[in-house]
């Protein structure tokens, strides 16, 4: 096991692989019109930009391919779900992307990158699923350019609007919002203004 990663934080993480590769060829049908309207409503107040190295972690099936392929350098989607990663390539052929998407394998607690190399970084429908939310956010901040964007969404039957608000309250300047089954945040990630105490609890919570 990789370092900080406990049998029990383990058992969560199989549990959730075991689950999306379960799901990864019905995803779209069950949740695909779900996913497109947070990523709607995400980019009506994120501000526009375009090109730039791109993290999408715990990328699933590559619906947020279908919105930011073309216009990114490079799109780097991350997942530990195998069976999902597949659904991904195949999208990625499907848009042409082959030479401007990275799909890997990959811990969102452990992320296999150099510190602060992506211009913006999205994590949807992710947190719940992550024995450690806030360790997730500071991998964020770790791997995201300072002045970047950040994209986080919530599930509102796991976390009530305070919980979701305190938990991103790691990042100094946030924009919320939420939709029918997400809360929305959008961060800029300012490493001179980063609530640094938060990360002392980062392994518990």
């Amino acid at each position: 096991m990789g370092m900080g990663v406990t049998e029990d934080s383990w058992d969560i993480k199989k549990s959730v692989i075991e689950h999306y590769d379960r799901l990864a060829g019905i995803y779209d049908s069950l949740y695909g019109e779900e996913q497109k309207a947070k990523i709607k409503v995400i980019f009506k107040i994120m501000n526009a930009e375009v090109g730039g190295l791109v993290l999408d972690i715990g990328c699933g099936t590559g619906l947020l391919m279908e919105y930011l392929a073309a216009e990114s350098e490079c799109l780097v989607g991350v997942d530990l779900s195998i069976e999902s990663l597949k659904k991904a390539i195949k999208r990625s052929r499907r848009l042409g992307a082959e030479h401007t998407v990275s799909l890997i394998r990959a811990d969102a607690e452990n992320l296999p990158f150099r510190s602060e190399i992506f211009d913006r970084v999205f994590a949807l429908t992710l947190l719940q699923n992550i024995p450690s939310p806030r360790r997730v956010l500071m991998e964020i901040v770790r791997v995201a350019k300072d002045g970047s964007q950040i994209a986080v969404t919530g599930l509102r039957k796991y976390f009530t609007a305070g919980e979701f608000h305190r938990l991103v309250s790691i990042f100094r300047e946030c924009k919320f919002s939420s939709e029918d089954h997400d809360f929305v945040a959008i961060l800029k990630v300012n490493k001179q203004r980063i609530n640094i105490g938060l990360e002392k609890n980062r392994i518990g919570g």
